[in-house]
């Protein structure tokens, strides 16, 4: 369900080619690169681990426009918690997942290391028709509920470059509890901001 959330998402850059296999029909794509021309990037990853994971969506813009790219990636959270995944969002989704793994594991080394990482993290591996069931199983009742466990615990947030624009961690962290999803206290922000002066580096959760 995890990896299904992530093509859901996909996206890339605002200047990608396109062409088969791109993502230039996701989520990202289509309600954020599509839409804001200042935002460079947008593209959601998922990091697994035995014990854990990290689900990120990572963005790049103007600095200028660091508030509201901060908005805009909040409310693609937002979105995926309320339910906001259509039946054809979905199956494009499973469907290019499907595709990219049946193609990568053409590749004898990638194959392989698909066994070991199998094996180190489940004691088990895996056939291609098994991992394609599993996806295919997945419902958008499914990306929800994952999408809410994931906004049970506290957001980590890292940033970099000219953060001037960029809302503070207690502002981002207030802004996910909110059922819209919207930054409050953009004026006050900025005027601490420029009593403060230029920083250059965020990491926070």
């Amino acid at each position: 369900a995890v990896v299904s959330t992530q093509s859901t998402g996909g996206g890339g850059g605002s200047f990608s080619a396109g062409g088969p296999g791109k993502g230039m029909y996701t989520r990202l794509y289509l309600q954020v690169l599509n839409r804001y021309h200042w935002i460079y990037s947008a593209l959601a990853l998922n990091h697994p681990y035995q014990d854990s994971g990290i689900f990120t969506i990572n963005g790049s813009s103007h600095p200028n426009h660091g508030w509201d790219l901060t908005q805009v990636l909040i409310k693609q959270f937002k979105e995926m918690q309320n339910g906001k995944i259509n039946h054809s969002e979905l199956e494009r989704a499973k469907t290019q997942l499907k595709s990219t793994l049946l193609m990568n594991l053409e590749y004898r080394n990638i194959e392989l290391e698909d066994i070991g990482r199998q094996v180190l993290a489940s004691d088990e591996r895996k056939t291609p028709a098994e991992l394609c069931a599993m996806i295919e199983s997945v419902t958008p009742q499914q990306l929800q509920l994952l999408a809410k466990r994931m906004m049970e615990s506290k957001p980590s947030v890292g940033a970099f470059g000219d953060l001037k624009n960029v809302p503070n961690y207690e502002e981002i962290e207030a802004a996910f509890k909110r059922e819209n999803g919207e930054l409050t206290n953009r004026i006050s922000h900025f005027l601490l901001k420029g009593m403060r002066g230029k920083t250059t580096g965020l990491i926070k959760s």
